[in-house]
């Protein structure tokens, strides 16, 4: 027979002072059996009955019984005022209560420190060239860009929902008032409630970048071991936050460019090509090397949609008077490879 929380608390005094019957014990161990919760919560309230030897005599205590002798001895002693027979009364009926809360004050306690201690981490990577889309316990839609990775609990136990990035990521946050949902990137902390947002943060990139399309962030960053606010971010805003002097710039920006890789698109609008050869590096998993300082003051403009990587240095000898060689990669004494080079120059007259 499956009992229910409420049976098991019912239960719990009379198990623990060895009142049940054999088949009400057996009932308790069954359901102990159930979950590694069940057992976890027996263990706590053991603790707590070990802890609170006035719980067993709360359980003992017949508290009408008690009541009784009381109104006896009022009735043969005048001298007992009103106020002290309600006084006697409240005693009765508070010590158990006090005590029966400050059982379940520590068992909750107990739980949930077991829960926070006992966090366990996930990490989610995405291979080069590939978005990855994926559902967090609370409901937050994750994409995941090329050559990046997330790290994550597998459930949110505590009062604020953190996750680390590196990378380039867009969320989807499910809206929790009670649980903030924040974003570690580096050193940069992105804070939100229900929002959408990119987040661009790479190890060997000297800034993090945060672009709104929805909802309220709020950016903020440790600096001589104290949070320094840089304030809220607004809808169609795009905030750069550079780590040597932590400082953030923000501007004004057509989002959809930023976000369009969730769909493998790549969108440049008016971008210098020291920028351009930046994510397509990242998106090929090649090195992009800029041989002429002249290109990268370039602008350029292009939509990509599913050309591999020979196509779209083709379009770019097209709209820009640049050039391009491949070297192809090569095999490490390891074992593995090197990453493809591409150089740029200008293309010559």
């Amino acid at each position: 027979m499956n009992i229910g929380i409420r049976e098991f608390e019912k239960l719990l005094p009379g198990y623990l002072s060895g009142e049940l019957t054999d088949e009400e014990r057996e009932m308790i161990n069954e359901w102990r059996k159930e979950s590694s919760e069940n057992e976890i919560l027996f263990q706590e309230s053991l603790k707590a009955w070990d802890a609170l030897p006035l719980l067993h005599e709360m359980e003992q205590f017949n508290s009408f019984e008690a009541l009784n002798k009381i109104n006896s001895r009022i009735s043969n002693e005048d001298t007992v005022t009103w106020w002290m027979y309600i006084q006697r009364i409240a005693a009765i009926l508070l010590l158990p209560l006090m005590v029966y809360s400050g059982y379940i004050s520590i068992r909750n306690f107990s739980l949930k420190k077991q829960q926070e201690e006992h966090v366990v981490m996930q990490t989610i990577s995405s291979r080069q060239g590939m978005v990855t889309q994926f559902d967090l316990s609370d409901g937050t839609k994750v994409w995941l860009n090329s050559g990046s990775k997330l790290q994550f609990p597998t459930q949110f136990t505590c009062d604020l929902r953190e996750v680390k990035l590196v990378g380039e990521a867009f969320f989807e946050v499910t809206k929790n008032e009670k649980k903030p949902f924040r974003v570690k990137a580096k050193d940069l902390n992105i804070e939100v409630l229900g929002t959408s947002f990119n987040v661009i943060s790479y190890e060997d990139e000297k800034q993090s970048e945060v672009v709104l399309v929805e909802g309220l962030v709020r950016l903020s960053a440790e600096e001589n071991k104290e949070q320094k606010e840089f304030g809220p971010m607004r809808p169609g805003q795009r905030a750069v936050y550079l780590d040597e002097n932590k400082t953030v710039k923000s501007e004004e920006v057509s989002v959809d460019k930023y976000i369009s890789w969730r769909n493998g698109d790549l969108i440049f609008r008016n971008d210098k090509m020291e920028d351009v050869v930046r994510r397509l590096s990242r998106w090929f998993n090649v090195e992009m090397i800029i041989n002429d300082p002249e290109i990268k003051d370039y602008v350029y403009k292009a939509a990509f949609r599913n050309e591999n990587l020979t196509q779209v240095l083709n379009l770019l000898k097209i709209s820009a008077p640049i050039d391009y060689t491949i070297i192809g990669n090569k095999l490490l004494p390891n074992g593995e490879y090197t990453k493809q080079k591409v150089y740029l120059m200008k293309k010559k007259v």
